[in-house]
């Protein structure tokens, strides 16, 4: 309806104009722009975060060690050994022996031996043992103990007692509130058409309207915070202090001297010189006499002779071969198996959702108007017809007014046409996590 009212509009405003032409002559007109400011609902979106708690089932596996007992079978080699007798043929060198006899002559020289008695003289040294008395001299240390007396000087603590004043932190921790401001975060928002001074170029520049991305913050919270406060007190505080002092007193000690005495005594000396005395006395002497006589002896010669001789041996022969052999063993396997263990946890989940705010922005157009001149260029005064939509009564009273009006009562029109438009609602956010 709102597009059927505006092309009837527009049929009308032509067929005027096209009539009017037909009559009047061509004119001149010039394009006057117009800003005209208009409130629009605008409907914006704000990202709202609660905190959920969802029982969410967890699994989990838990390692079991498990020995269980297994069999293998492995092949070995066994070794068999085989002896067997084979021949061997070699030559050797036998040796011959053979004796015989040459006659030698030899002197032979014997000693016989003959005894005989002669006279032996001999000097002997005898002991002569004496005894005699003598005087022995020694001087002996006796001990003698005296008691005396002496000053002896020792240092004492003596206790004394003062008083001082010393500062005691009382303080406590006081509950505060501190502000924690929210986090900053890049949004498109909605923004009209602005004016603005390029930092880069000095220049004058224009920003559509449309969406940019705008620095968005969002709100902040309060935490309870304890910070401690001091308070210092002063106290008297009572200390007590040992002083040294040196004490004299008497301390009777008991002092050992020793005396010297001489002791006189007798003590028997033996002493023992020797003598001199000649001994005589007979010794068989036996002397040996060399008789020589010539001996004849026969002397055996011995004569070793090689003889060639063949020897047959057996020789054993031991051959060893490897069989293989199966065998079969037991042996410990440890096995990791995963039980299942199920249990519910509780999960704390941020759920954001987007959230409408309706708000009214005033957005600033720029409309085209056409004015009529003249040849000199002066502006010729027309009538002003606006055609505005979607109110009916504005669509019915432009009707009339275009049935009434004939061009004879108007030679001249000057149309501006506004057309007032719906609710605009931006488009919607994207969806936020957890939605």
């Amino acid at each position: 309806m709102k597009h059927v009212a505006l092309v009837t509009a527009l049929s009308l405003l032509l067929g005027g104009a096209s009539s009017l032409f037909a009559q009047v002559s061509c004119e001149t007109y010039r394009l006057v722009p117009q800003t005209i400011y208009e409130e629009r609902p605008v409907t914006t979106y704000r990202l709202e975060t609660e905190t959920i708690v969802e029982e969410r089932p967890v699994t989990t596996y838990r390692p079991v060690w498990e020995t269980q007992q297994r069999e293998r079978s492995y092949t070995v080699l066994k070794p068999v050994q085989e002896t067997s007798m084979r021949e061997e043929r070699y030559t050797v060198l036998k040796p011959v022996y053979e004796t015989e006899f040459r006659e030698e002559t030899v002197q032979r020289t014997s000693f016989v031996n003959e005894t005989q008695m002669r006279e032996e003289r001999r000097t002997v040294m005898k002991p002569v043992t004496e005894t005699s008395m003598r005087e022995e001299r020694r001087t002996v240390m006796q001990p003698v103990t005296e008691t005396q007396v002496r000053d002896e000087s020792y240092t004492s603590l003596r206790p004394v007692t003062t008083s001082s004043t010393q500062l005691v932190n009382q303080g406590g921790f006081v509950n505060q509130y501190v502000y924690q401001p929210g986090a900053v975060r890049n949004r498109l928002r909605w923004q009209p058409r602005t004016a603005y001074v390029n930092p880069a170029t000095g220049l004058q520049t224009v920003q559509r309207r449309g969406f940019y991305w705008a620095p968005q913050q969002r709100p902040g919270t309060y935490q309870l915070q304890q910070s401690y406060v001091s308070q210092l007190v002063p106290q008297t505080v009572q200390q007590t202090n040992y002083v040294p002092e040196t004490v004299t007193r008497k301390v009777p000690i008991e002092v050992t001297r020793y005396e010297s005495t001489v002791e006189v005594r007798r003590v028997p000396v033996t002493t023992t010189r020797m003598e001199q005395q000649e001994e005589r006395r007979m010794v068989p002497v036996t002397v040996q006499r060399p008789v020589t006589e010539q001996v004849v002896r026969r002397i055996p010669v011995q004569k070793v002779r090689w003889e060639r001789q063949e020897v047959v041996r057996k020789i054993p022969v031991t051959t060893m071969r490897y069989e293989q052999e199966q065998r079969t063993e037991q042996y410990s396997v440890k096995v990791r198996k995963w039980v299942t263990e199920n249990r519910v946890e509780e999960v704390r989940k941020q759920v954001s959702r987007w959230v409408p705010q309706k708000s009214t922005q005033t957005v600033g157009r720029t409309v085209m108007q056409r004015i009529p001149i003249d040849s000199v260029g002066s502006p010729i005064v027309t009538e002003r017809i606006i055609v505005r939509e979607p109110t009916t009564g504005n669509r019915n009273k432009a009707d009339e007014s275009a049935s009434d009006s004939t061009p004879l009562d108007r030679p001249r029109i000057d149309a501006e046409v506004e057309i007032e438009v719906d609710e605009y609602e931006a488009p919607a956010p994207p969806q936020a996590d957890g939605e």
